[in-house]
């Protein structure tokens, strides 16, 4: 049995669902996160990022595709997809909406510790991403 399914799944229906009140409590205060091209060093940090790509695409969806555990890490191979009909602001500066519709895989990595996360990397295409929405050619 997965040991930790239920808190990826929990955390995957919140983000899907917008409600970053009711995920908040599943990363640690202190929760290092890094994606392309940026590290946040806390969970405001996070839950910031996570409220830009919301306003950007309020369809997001994060679809399963393979769940892997090992001890306390867990492994999810996703797809994540939606359409940009908002601003995406970012440290490097904010992409007007585009309207376009995007699909890309992605790898997210929890490092858990009493069923909260504590180390977070998430692993995707950022250019395919852009080009996706026009943004890099």
């Amino acid at each position: 049995m997965n040991q930790h399914r239920t808190f990826i799944d929990t955390v995957y229906e919140h983000l899907n669902t917008g409600d970053f009140d009711a995920v908040e409590p599943y990363f640690a205060p202190d929760v290092e996160t890094r994606a392309p091209g940026v590290t946040l060093k806390t969970r405001d940090e996070w839950r910031a990022m996570g409220e830009a790509f919301r306003t950007a695409v309020p369809d997001m969806h994060h679809e399963i595709i393979s769940y892997y555990e090992d001890g306390d890490t867990v492994l999810v191979e996703g797809v994540y997809s939606g359409t940009q009909t908002g601003p995406l602001v970012t440290d490097s500066g904010t992409l007007p909406a585009s309207g376009n519709a995007f699909a890309f895989p992605y790898v997210d990595i929890f490092e858990l510790r009493d069923g909260i996360c504590v180390n977070h990397r998430i692993y995707w295409d950022n250019l395919g991403f852009l080009t996706q929405l026009g943004a890099a050619g």
